[in-house]
């Protein structure tokens, strides 16, 4: 084989599903000329003793990845967890019967976001 018909070989993802239940799981990838080669030695190769409903083959290039900054949260929203909601809720109580100002809520909740932060940290 010439290293022009290896390059242009494609590198495809196999994904396979065992029952019509379970989603499509990633189990390897392989190098093949076409994608319709690609589907059959996935076939021998990832499900040669095992059975499943779906095979799935997609060319490396086509699949599209994100970066860590892209998931990232820019803004802070714990408030919007189950455990932020009892806190929010203590809190304001408190301050309806004007036994906390503003300032000492903002006061609270910058020290629970500490620190939350330094325990990820560790």
């Amino acid at each position: 084989m010439t290293k022009k018909e290896v390059a242009e070989y494609g590198v495809y993802e196999v994904f396979i599903q065992k029952s019509y239940t379970d989603p499509h799981i990633h189990v390897g990838s392989l190098v093949a000329p076409t994608s319709e080669l690609a589907m059959q030695w996935a076939r021998e190769n990832f499900l040669r003793r095992d059975s499943a409903v779906s095979l799935w083959v997609v060319q490396r290039e086509h699949i599209d990845q994100t970066s860590t900054d892209f998931l990232a949260r820019e803004l802070d929203r714990k408030y919007r967890e189950v455990r932020g909601y009892t806190e929010n809720g203590r809190l304001w109580r408190m301050f309806k019967e004007k036994t906390l100002t503003i300032e000492e809520i903002v006061a609270a909740v910058e020290e629970k976001n500490r620190n939350l932060k330094s325990k990820n940290k560790k």
